[in-house]
């Protein structure tokens, strides 16, 4: 069932419904929390509502957000999941904009950000959604010296999306609310992943618009969120779905390629871990895939000689003390 299916929205709240609404996720970070809620009121359009929600943050971020600064603010007090797709869609489920933007708690926005998106959006109606350069900063907010964040792909990008090489950022995204919750939001069973899972929907049922410029800082820093480990699972789910909702054969077998590549990832991982019956369950997984790259299983036999080699090295030595 969609997390979408009884939103509890009245005709009231429709009437005077802003024009964007801004879903921002948070859990604690309130150094930087503050910095992106400001980076919102600071737009040079006054027409948006912000919907911040908290994912069980500690008590500090919790006294700050009790005190918004005006009714434009609204936040959502969430227990405690990690997964940031159900935190996100909780906030998807009380929007009332014609669009929706996107928020982490760790990044800003330039002050012009709403404004040049919308400009864009409405002057080519048939794309429904949006995104928009970025640059890297560091802890502190200084730029750090990186080529780009983003690639310049605008249309129908699906393929771009499938090969990764349209690295599209959170951050950057504006699209009609409606659309996003036809879509179903982010896929709540991924913890990795399921940004590009949406974006690639959205690419299958809108062309998309680019704005060359700027527009968003994404920080870098030691409290970025983390699901630990290796993202291949993530990844291996999502070219599982897409080979299923692609329409042609060659999207199909790009995802296929893909899919077999991440099953192989991830059985090396399991490998390097000693989590052997893990490992088993990925290669037969693989196996039926006929994932038969000679690369990816030089891998796994490198991972479980590594593994191996580290085993032995910790264990005692026989008859020893």
């Amino acid at each position: 069932m969609s997390p979408f299916s009884s939103c509890g929205i009245c005709s009231t709240d429709l009437m005077t419904a802003p024009i964007v609404t801004v879903v921002l996720p948070t859990f604690n970070r309130l150094k930087y929390l503050r910095v992106a809620v400001a980076s919102v009121y600071a737009q040079t359009i006054e027409d948006w509502e912000l919907i911040v929600v908290d994912d069980g943050s500690d008590e500090p971020t919790r006294e700050f957000l009790r005190s918004p600064p005006d009714s434009r603010m609204n936040v959502v007090f969430h227990p405690h999941t990690g997964v940031p797709a159900i935190i996100r869609n909780q906030g998807i489920a009380r929007a009332r904009g014609r669009y929706v933007a996107f928020l982490d708690s760790d990044d800003q926005w330039a002050a012009d950000k709403l404004q040049r998106q919308l400009e864009l959006m409405e002057s080519e109606p048939r794309r429904r959604w949006s995104y928009t350069a970025s640059r890297r900063v560091d802890a502190d907010g200084r730029v750090m010296n990186v080529r780009h964040t983003c690639a310049p792909y605008s249309g129908s990008i699906v393929e771009q999306i499938l090969r990764l090489d349209a690295t599209i950022a959170t951050p950057t995204v504006m699209a009609e609310l409606a659309l996003v919750r036809e879509l179903g939001g982010f896929d709540e069973k991924m913890r990795f992943a399921e940004d590009y899972d949406l974006w690639a929907r959205l690419a299958l049922r809108s062309e998309v618009s680019y704005e060359s410029r700027p527009l968003v800082d994404i920080r870098t820093h030691e409290e970025q969120f983390s699901v630990g480990g290796d993202s291949s699972d993530g990844w291996v789910r999502l070219y599982a779905k897409m080979e299923s909702l692609v329409p042609t054969r060659r999207l199909r077998s790009l995802c296929r390629r893909r899919k077999r590549d991440y099953l192989l990832s991830l059985a090396a991982q399991h490998a390097r871990a000693s989590d052997w019956v893990g490992m088993r369950q990925v290669l037969a997984a693989a196996v039926r895939a006929h994932a038969w790259g000679l690369r990816g299983w030089l891998r796994i036999a490198k991972a479980v000689a590594v593994s191996g080699r580290e085993k032995r090295r910790r264990s005692p030595v026989a008859g020893g003390r």
